[in-house]
């Protein structure tokens, strides 16, 4: 048996004494570093709600496993932990190592609920007490409806957990559509799907370095910066209860926390409503998802009676379409996300200021952070800092309760695909994930499939659940409003116009 190749390594399996082959071995750096620190771990489920034959996916899906995970290395990559290193080992396809019945499981609707299920597996530990690696990384979980008749419109539901060093609100779009494609198709059995070996890093070495000569100095600024920032995390905007998970310990001072987890929906058809007010602002969707976010928390948990100060954002970035010299393409499965923090740094007079300003201004300065470098910095900060262990322990330390920012907004955006798949449709598509060791108190996530709704998932440690679920509410007849007003509305006009919907 030859050993000549560096990247190839023979291990015995966990399953029999079969052997598995390693193509590569993938270290964790950065945000992908941060997921998996400490003893934590980060589980991403995108819950697909659907109508039509459930019945072709139940009898479907141990055919389509396999062609999976031969599409996608992501799929067929397992984490393992050794001390402060972290990386992912991307095997090459073995019928008997991947098993089908590993990747998926059916429960009944009975039971428990959709967002029960996603609640309980996102904070389910998956590291086992044998220091085993963590494998798989996606598992699928099917939720029949109680009447299994051909096209009901009762809606069934699937759900996709995956570990977030493997996957990202975007990959779950790709694997989703995939799998409805491929359980749809008349020549599943017969399909043959080579192997795809390409390994792509992780996201954190795909972005180029900035500033080359005074990165060094950037980075000792970006410290000071980043502990001025967590010491600020003392005495929070929003204030927040922590629940810890029990039963587990890490080797830092910090245990895991526990997100509350809300689910909504908005009327049908709305993505298009507010897009069409935005291309007369020539504006994405963004601009106004964003203000109505920080109108949002100023109604909730600000109550200022003049002025609007907006809280400091972190936005998740899709870095698919954003690195054209990588080998990256909007098809590619893994963790490529970038984040970067919004500061609007003024106060809005409430009666003056148009929504629609706020909104601009909301848009120009989310833009001109991916145009400044600041996505750059701040992604080579977190890899250089959690590089070192001393380093890192000692930035971590500063973090309140393991918060390391107040409020994350994830936009995955559209489905990029047609959501009828034959006998099955799509009809929306919810996302969210648990806290990390080192987390953001606040989550909120956007999404639109289906019927043309925003599917919007809060995961969230706020005091008052109460006042959490008054936020969700909140934010949604925010949007609605500012989709059915006329453009020269102001923040005082639309807050009351909201209220009273």
């Amino acid at each position: 048996m030859s050993y000549t190749l560096k990247k190839s390594v023979l291990l015995e399996s966990r399953i029999g004494k079969m052997p598995e082959t390693i193509l590569s071995t993938i270290e964790l750096f950065g945000l992908d570093k941060l997921f998996s620190t400490q003893g934590g771990w980060i589980t991403i489920c995108h819950a697909a709600h659907l109508t039509g034959d459930q019945s072709i996916l139940i009898e479907n899906i141990r055919f389509a496993i396999p062609n999976l995970l031969k599409r996608h290395p992501r799929m067929r990559s397992r984490l393992r932990t050794d001390g402060h290193r972290s990386s992912l080992e991307i095997l090459d396809y073995d019928e008997e190592y991947f098993r089908p019945e590993l990747f998926y499981s059916i429960v009944k609707s009975k039971d428990q609920t959709w967002q029960e299920i996603a609640d309980r597996r996102c904070h389910t530990n998956p590291y086992s007490d044998n220091d085993k690696p963590v494998f798989p990384l996606f598992h699928f979980i099917i939720q029949p409806n109680e009447q299994n008749q051909s096209n009901s419109e009762n809606p069934f539901h699937i759900l996709l957990f995956s570990h977030h060093c493997g996957s990202d609100g975007r990959s779950g779009f790709i694997v989703i559509n995939d799998l409805l494609t491929l359980v749809t198709s008349s020549d599943l059995k017969q399909r043959t799907e080579p192997v795809n070996k390409e390994i792509i890093p992780c996201v954190g070495e795909l972005i180029p370095r900035p500033f080359s000569v005074l990165y060094p100095l950037l980075f000792v600024i970006g410290k000071y910066l980043f502990k001025k920032d967590l010491r600020a995390l003392v005495h929070p905007q929003i204030p927040v209860k922590i629940q810890h998970i029990e039963g587990l310990s890490t080797p830092f001072q910090v245990q895991p926390a526990k997100y509350n987890m809300l689910f909504a929906s908005t009327s049908t058809n709305l993505c298009e409503r507010l897009r069409a007010k935005c291309k007369s602002q020539n504006l994405t969707l963004h601009g106004p998802l964003h203000a109505c976010i920080v109108l949002a928390i100023h109604h909730c948990f600000q109550k200022t009676n003049r002025y609007l100060k907006p809280l400091d954002i972190d936005i998740d970035f899709n870095m698919r379409e954003r690195l054209p010299e990588s080998s990256l393409t909007n098809s590619t499965v893994g963790h490529f996300v970038g984040i970067g923090t919004v500061k609007l740094n003024s106060k809005f007079p409430l009666n003056s200021t148009l929504f629609w300003r706020l909104a601009k201004k909301c848009s120009v300065t989310t833009n001109k952070n991916l145009s400044s470098g600041e996505l750059a910095i701040t992604s080579h900060f977190l890899k250089d800092a959690l590089e070192n262990e001393r380093l890192q322990n000692e930035l971590l330390s500063h973090c309140p309760d393991g918060r390391a920012s107040e409020f994350n907004f994830s936009n995955i955006g559209k489905y990029p695909f047609a959501c009828d798949y034959n006998q099955l449709r799509l009809r929306g598509l919810h996302v969210v994930n648990n806290a990390a060791i080192i987390h953001t108190s606040t989550l909120l996530f956007v999404t639109c499939a289906g019927d043309g709704q925003f599917d919007i998932s809060l995961a969230h440690e706020i005091a008052d659940s109460d006042k959490a679920k008054e936020f969700l509410d909140y934010y949604i007849r925010l949007l609605e409003t500012c989709a059915d007003t006329n453009i020269d509305i102001t923040l005082r006009q639309l807050l009351t116009n909201a209220e009273e919907n």
